[in-house]
């Protein structure tokens, strides 16, 4: 829809009227190869594609709802189209699906955390049924290898126990789809946690948590954040803020979901795209620095971050400093520091426990240049370390 928010629905817009706006939506220059294209020359892995958001609209012909896709001037499975282009392609597939359904559950406006969730109009067992039924639904006719869950705070309805039998089942149907946010599951402090028998998923993930490791390993953003929709005049994050963002994301030890909202008309916006392909260059630098790497070994504050992978230690700088000291690796020789994206080799000294970097001046306007330290042997992650002391 665009422009229109899902939270404005009972809030400002009415549900008959956000509905109208949805059945007139017709995406007829919607092309699979352009859009996982994009994704592919973005240096992207794997595509998550929403199939259901919490209005309830499911863009599938789906068995267990009366407002889906075959309700629509266009009748194309896009989400089969999608998986089956991501797999030419060589990516992993992906597919969101809210828990929370404004439509079936009979509510005119979205249920939100802290308030009354009233019971869907079918009653309660009939709703989770319904969700096993499209989870499954999804699952058979289109093999997803994620599946990324919202709409999941509806406590007491949709509680722990209803997060965990979802997991169980998505296990028994096909065991190696991995999933997320299932339930809400917090500590004994009241925060949002992860809970290891499934209630949660199988990895833990937040909307825009992007500084604290290693609590959250996958994150999920929007270009355009926070607006998810295609909106013409919504703001984008500036390259910088968007590089920032996936720089703390990957040494939090993490993964970071970008979401791009496309036009009505079913095209990527093209101002959207350019701002992925600007960090898309910034990969590209210090590629070594990011793909099939881990966070660490030091925990990031916000002007530094680490990264390692086999004997290399990566260091990802987001304050310009002309001197840099960490703390030595006990077990560990520093053998060689270097740029990573020049190669040019940078003076190491060392003194009592810390390790002393000469840093050259960078360059105006350079994003967060990174640090390689090679080390005399592969690098085995034992606990987070402090960090470094900047100058």
């Amino acid at each position: 829809m665009d422009g229109l928010s899902f939270w404005a629905i009972g809030n400002g817009t009415p549900k008959s009227v956000a509905d109208s706006i949805t059945m007139k939506w017709n995406p007829q220059n919607f092309n699979p190869k352009e859009i996982v294209n994009v994704a592919v020359q973005a240096g992207c892995k794997y595509m998550v594609v929403i199939s259901k958001h919490h209005d309830g609209f499911c863009i599938w012909p789906s068995e267990y709802s009366i407002f889906d896709i075959d309700r629509i001037p266009f009748k194309r499975d896009i989400l089969k189209e999608l998986g089956e282009e991501c797999r030419k392609q060589g990516l992993l597939y992906g597919i969101y699906y809210s828990i929370a359904d404004i439509d079936y559950c009979g509510w005119n406006s979205m249920a939100q955390v802290g308030r009354e969730i009233k019971e869907p109009k079918y009653g309660r067992e009939d709703f989770i049924r319904f969700v096993h039924n499209q989870t499954k639904e999804l699952i058979d006719r289109y093999q997803p290898d994620i599946l990324w869950f919202d709409g999941f705070w509806l406590d007491p309805l949709w509680t722990a126990k209803e997060g965990n039998d979802l997991y169980q089942y998505i296990k028994k149907l096909k065991s190696n789809t991995l999933s997320t946010r299932l339930a809400i599951t917090r500590g004994e402090d009241g925060h949002e946690t992860f809970w290891t028998d499934g209630s949660s998923g199988d990895y833990f993930s937040i909307e825009a948590k992007t500084t604290d490791a290693p609590s959250f390993p996958w994150a999920c953003t929007s270009v355009t954040y926070p607006v998810y929709a295609y909106e013409p005049d919504a703001k984008m994050l500036t390259a910088d803020e968007l590089i920032g963002m996936f720089s703390k994301t990957l040494c939090g030890n993490g993964n970071l979901l970008v979401n791009i909202g496309p036009k009505p008309t079913g095209e990527m916006p093209e101002e959207q795209v350019e701002r992925l392909y600007e960090l898309t260059k910034w990969i590209n630098r210090n590629r070594e620095a990011v793909y099939d790497t881990h966070g660490g070994p030091f925990k990031q504050t916000d002007e530094i971050g680490s990264t390692y992978k086999d004997e290399y230690i990566y260091l990802h700088l987001r304050k310009p400093v002309s001197t840099l000291r960490i703390n030595s690796l006990e077990g560990y020789q520093i053998t060689k520091a270097f740029d990573l994206s020049t190669g040019k080799r940078i003076k190491i000294q060392r003194k009592n426990n810390e390790v002393i970097l000469s840093l050259p001046a960078w360059e105006k306007g350079r994003q967060i240049p990174v640090i390689a330290l090679k080390l005399d042997r592969e690098y085995r992650f034992v606990k987070w370390l402090p960090f470094v002391l900047l100058k």
